[in-house]
């Protein structure tokens, strides 16, 4: 007998397996699982091990879902600032533009030969307001020369080699601009101070300035043309003895933020003559055309022949050649 389950040991385990699952299935046919201790051990037992698995897949994918938006995040800040930079670029070139444009534009109204430079530097200490220019001798610039821009006046140059110049600004205390008061035409000099100020000084007692006047040059110092602004007039200060009173006057250029200048090369009374011949071209006005029937001579009427008095005889009109009287 033990023989026989020996050699038929796994024949006969399949059929106690067999036999086994089929009877389960004949109780379990209804659908409803009424008998399964082993199931119950078995969902018992791994509770615990379906949780931690359950939490360790929970987190893994948490972990993996951040690290995957990070990646997002970091690609779109990425594209967000290329497309600032991009804007940036733009709006500096757009900026650039019109600032140039600007420039141009005023060169073209300027009745003076002038020569475009860039600011290449800048005087580091606060005693002197200087400014040094990429354009020198071989370029026409010379010491005493003019310095404007679009805005108005910035100084005259100081100092000059053959590629470079240095250029004294309005607001340097060894500065001094012949000025006007647009409104009532009040003379004095506009100066700088150690402070970066402007002061318009040697302004008669007299003569009427108050604050928001508009300053412009003279023409007068043999430096700069008539007419271009320098500020307006921020406060007036009189003392109660004295020929002369002193406005404060804010340049109409920021001189911390010039890139382009221009350098007036001609010659300021050249430039003077020029501004005040347009000005007198611009106020007389255009002759008008006259109609051309009204240039056509009206024929003059015929006078009749004179009649020959009585006792005298009608000549004839003898014709005349360059020899005389040409004979009948």
């Amino acid at each position: 007998m033990l023989e026989f389950l020996r050699r038929n040991q796994v024949l006969l385990g399949s059929g106690v397996f067999l036999s086994l699952s089929l009877a389960l299935l004949v109780v379990n046919r209804g659908g409803t699982r009424r008998f399964d201790p082993l199931g119950a051990v078995f969902l018992e037992l791994l509770r615990p091990l379906q949780s931690v698995t359950a939490q360790a897949t929970r987190e893994v994918s948490s972990v993996w879902t951040r690290y995957v938006g990070l990646l997002n995040a970091e690609a779109e800040n990425r594209r967000l600032r290329d497309r600032l930079r991009a804007l940036e670029a733009e709006h500096h070139r757009d900026a650039e533009n019109r600032r140039l444009s600007h420039l141009l534009d005023f060169k073209s109204h300027l009745p003076s030969q002038v020569v475009t430079a860039r600011v290449i530097g800048r005087d580091a200490s606060e005693i002197f307001q200087t400014l040094i220019l990429d354009r020198g001798e071989r370029d026409g610039v010379k010491p005493a020369m003019a310095v404007v821009c679009a805005e108005g006046v910035i100084g005259r140059i100081a100092q000059s080699s053959p590629h470079a110049s240095r250029v004294l600004l309005l607001s340097d205390h060894n500065s001094g601009v012949d000025a006007l008061v647009q409104r009532t035409r009040a003379r004095g000099i506009v100066e700088g101070a150690l402070s970066g100020s402007c002061s318009m000084k040697y302004i008669k007692r007299g003569d009427e300035v108050q604050a928001g006047d508009v300053v412009v040059t003279s023409g007068l110092d043999g430096i700069f043309p008539k007419g271009i602004l320098i500020g307006r007039v921020s406060s007036v200060s009189r003392k109660d003895v004295g020929l002369y009173q002193v406005a404060d006057v804010v340049p109409a250029v920021d001189f911390a933020k010039l890139e382009e200048v221009l350098v007036l090369a001609s010659a300021p009374e050249q430039v003077n003559e020029a501004i005040e011949a347009a000005a007198r071209a611009k106020a007389t006005p255009e002759p008008t055309a006259t109609p051309v029937a009204a240039l056509t001579p009206t024929p003059l009427p015929r006078k009749p022949a004179a009649t020959p008095r009585r006792g005298e005889s009608r000549r004839e009109a003898v014709p005349v050649t360059p020899s005389g009287p040409a004979r009948p």
